[in-house]
């Protein structure tokens, strides 16, 4: 059963960059169900532009992105503005034992492979956003 908001808690702001609209639909909609704000972005550039105005308590990250910033570039450039602070969830096909050491150094990040079960992901964004 989703865990909505205590009446007078602000919802938790979620950002979505994906550009595979299939899954930041359900991205969304997942989100959307459990009480959160959600914002999407299909490209790196536009991602970080909507994080500049949405500041967001979480994103959720695909790697493989359109246009001239991987994932990996838009999460460099989140912390190195904004320290550890808001949480990632880097949700992509590249995400391996190899890769997902490297990606959480970042500090603050946890990592789901695609595919994946939409109850993993739906445990993943819980457990991120729990206080």
């Amino acid at each position: 059963m989703p865990q909505r908001p205590l009446a007078g808690e602000p919802m938790k702001r979620v950002l979505i960059i994906e550009d595979y609209y299939a899954l930041a639909d359900i991205e969304s909609l997942l989100c959307t169900m459990e009480g959160h704000e959600v914002k999407v972005a299909k490209s790196g550039s536009e991602g970080l532009a909507l994080f500049e105005e949405f500041h967001p308590d979480l994103v959720l990250l695909d790697l493989m992105l359109p246009g001239e910033m991987s994932g990996t570039q838009v999460l460099e450039k989140i912390r190195a503005d904004h320290g550890l602070e808001p949480k990632v969830l880097v949700v992509s096909a590249l995400v391996n034992p190899t890769t997902a050491p490297k990606l959480e150094a970042f500090g603050n990040v946890q990592t789901l492979a695609k595919p994946f079960k939409i109850k993993d992901l739906a445990a993943n964004i819980q457990s991120m956003l729990a206080p």
